[in-house]
């Protein structure tokens, strides 16, 4: 018999608790340990921002590692003692990037070194996982034999850390290669390393399916599905191919957390405005409306009178990936620039305390579908 859904630990992400500069990482892990979380992400963004304001003139690290790493690794053990304090555990680090697929010696070599320093400021930070995100670099192998080498190089030398490191990989919609949870799984099974699994998401599950990953100049079409629309069959198929595939224990042993979010749609953002926002920073559609239009499941009911325009199929991916047996870790981890942007002390607070509320109403939307488990 599985695990009751009640007994999930939650988490809350600090790039989730505010996009403030006056959002400082103490503030954020406070908000976060007063809204009732246990365990939290840290992102690298959150943590050199605190190294900043502790050091002026700090230099953040660089895609080969470089940068003022003692002083980050001096401020990641501040971070950890104001975690101890709190009562709050480092569940993970990221977003570790563009890291895997190069064949060029000179850059690989680069990523290496970068995860090198990565390694220290994770032990400094108590933490031991460290999140990978799929590479939205285009110039990098779409081979998986050769996106699974590089993974399972960096899997061997997180292992040999001391305490140990385990890697997390989380597809990104917007990646160049593998942007699907079925690529994902793909090369999770290639690397073969005990300490490598997945880090899976509502967002990143639903996202190719939700908008078109190339849409048109104006944006006409970045939105292939409406409001209020069935599941997408394709979807449907898919999260029923999640269920079947992961369901074996040690399939699930891969799911090493479960990030939750859901997303604004066309009832709220203007196609042709997230476009010309993507264009103006030469990114992805996809990777624009990420790092802005992701709040809460249930966000309207828990923020009466706002408009948030969630749309996203959320409970069917949770309910796809509890029908595998797994109960690990949930992670929120939702990025609502709108909001979070302002210059308010009670920001942090504010989502961090919505995001416990969204995991009792996501419970109680989900607790009929799990009668008897204990």
């Amino acid at each position: 018999m599985c695990q009751s859904i009640s007994s999930i630990q939650q988490c809350y992400a600090t790039p989730s608790a505010g996009m403030h500069p006056s959002h400082t990482l103490p503030r954020k892990l406070r908000g976060i340990r007063n809204a009732g979380f246990t365990l939290t992400e840290i992102a690298l963004p959150d943590l050199e921002g605190f190294a900043e304001q502790e050091h002026p003139g700090y230099r953040k690290i660089s895609l080969s590692g470089e940068g003022d790493v003692d002083i980050l690794c001096m401020v990641a053990r501040k971070a950890s003692g104001i975690c101890n304090e709190l009562g709050l555990k480092v569940l993970a680090m990221h977003p570790f990037s563009k890291f895997e697929g190069y064949e060029e010696t000179s850059k690989r070599e680069e990523s290496f070194e970068r995860a090198a320093t990565w390694f220290k400021v994770l032990q400094a930070l108590d933490c031991q996982i460290l999140q990978v995100g799929s590479s939205d670099d285009p110039s990098s192998s779409p081979d998986l034999d050769v996106i699974a080498r590089d993974l399972r190089q960096l899997a061997d030398e997180a292992d040999s850390q001391s305490p140990p490191i385990k890697i997390a990989y989380e597809l990104w919609a917007w990646a160049a290669h593998v942007n699907t949870w079925e690529g994902a799984w793909e090369v999770c099974k290639r690397v073969d390393r005990p300490n490598f699994g997945l880090c899976l998401d509502t967002f990143q599950i639903c996202a190719r399916t939700y908008m078109n990953p190339a849409p048109s100049t104006d944006g006409a079409d970045l939105f292939p599905i409406s409001p209020g629309a069935p599941l997408a069959p394709q979807l449907s198929a898919s999260l029923h191919k999640l269920t079947e595939t992961l369901t074996a224990p040690a399939a699930q042993e891969k799911i090493f957390y479960f990030q939750i979010s859901d997303a604004s749609g066309p009832a709220k953002i203007r196609s042709a405005d997230l476009v010309k926002v993507a264009a103006e920073k030469g990114i992805s559609p996809l990777y624009a409306w990420s790092n802005a239009w992701r709040p809460l499941p249930y966000m309207e009911e828990i923020d009466a009178g706002k408009h948030y325009g969630c749309f996203m199929p959320v409970l069917d991916v949770i309910e796809a990936v509890l029908g595998t047996g797994w109960r690990g870790p949930w992670s929120y981890e939702v990025f609502y620039e709108e909001d979070m942007s302002r210059d308010d002390p009670n920001v942090p607070e504010k989502w961090a305390r919505a995001a416990m509320e969204s995991h009792q109403k996501i419970l109680q939307a989900l607790e009929p579908l799990h009668v008897g488990e204990k």
